[in-house]
């Protein structure tokens, strides 16, 4: 209110004459500058808002006309206005619904005139015919936003465990529709497949770490005799495994280390199963074909 009784205080010492419509701009009326306010402030996206504007008359006539309000330069709502001479002031308003985004608000007079002693109206021209731009950047309630994505994380989870639910009851529809003679050899068969996975993932384990620890004696052989200075006098039979030795135990090392890996990963050793009874399904009905 400080600031309304400053601006009207001031507009009283600026005080001009009026002249008449037709040849003259009538002064010291219109809006007291940048008075644009809202019922609420900060306001949200979908908030329900009035937006309010003073208008002043310090001319000596009676003042009538429209007062349009504007968001963006488009009319977001038009109300009549009357306001006596003397120095008057009135407050006027209209609703709006916050949208989200950039908005610039004003306000105009529109269609003004001057109301003489017997109620005649003779159009005017007014000096101050637009409040200031009141710019605003309107988002989402942060109090929304937050409950909105909690609701759309409890959906989503919501449909996580329904998709989950629905497989699970396919699997047992699947599962009662085996009969369990069927089912009880499959997991026979499932089970053997496993235990024999596992098995040979031990002993290719032990007979990589066996081949290792051959090929560190074959090395710390080579390292005594370069060091003692010695060469035994071999036959060439004996030559020839000797320069063989080392590079057939690192391929077997490798070979060992492989299918050490393929039994070791259950994933890795099913999908090379599967791929090889399809490969093998294959090549059968190409034969079957051929004939």
């Amino acid at each position: 209110m400080k600031f309304f009784i400053v601006a009207i205080l001031f507009a009283f010492s600026c005080t001009l004459p009026v002249f008449a419509a037709d040849a003259t701009t009538v002064k010291n009326a219109g809006f007291v500058p940048a008075n644009i306010w809202y019922s609420k402030d900060p306001f949200f996206t979908g908030d329900k808002v009035r937006i309010y504007t003073v208008l002043f008359n310090g001319s000596t006539y009676d003042l009538v006309g429209s007062l349009e309000f504007l968001d963006n330069g488009t009319s977001i709502g038009k109300t009549s206005f009357s306001i006596a001479r003397g120095g008057r002031v009135q407050d006027e308003w209209v609703d709006w619904t916050a949208t989200g985004g950039d908005h610039v608000i004003t306000a105009r007079i529109v269609d003004a005139s001057m109301v003489e002693i017997g109620g005649k109206k003779t159009p005017i021209v007014l000096e101050n015919t637009e409040t200031g731009k009141s710019e605003r950047t309107i988002d989402v309630d942060p109090v929304v936003k937050k409950a909105q994505a909690e609701e759309v994380a409890q959906k989503t989870a919501a449909l996580k465990t329904e998709a989950v639910s629905k497989v699970q009851d396919v699997a047992q529809t699947v599962s009662d529709a085996i009969p369990l003679p069927v089912k009880t050899n499959v997991a026979s068969g499932a089970n053997a497949v496993e235990t024999f996975r596992l098995g040979e993932a031990n002993y290719f384990l032990v007979a990589k770490e066996n081949k290792a620890k051959e090929i560190e004696a074959i090395k710390k052989e080579e390292q005594v005799a370069k060091s003692a200075g010695k060469q035994e006098v071999r036959g060439a039979v004996d030559t020839m495994l000797n320069a063989t030795e080392k590079p057939f135990a690192y391929v077997l090392l490798a070979l060992f280390t492989a299918l050490h890996f393929l039994f070791k990963w259950q994933i890795i050793f099913y999908a090379v199963v599967i791929y090889a009874l399809y490969r093998l399904v294959k090549w059968g009905i190409r034969k079957v074909k051929d004939r």
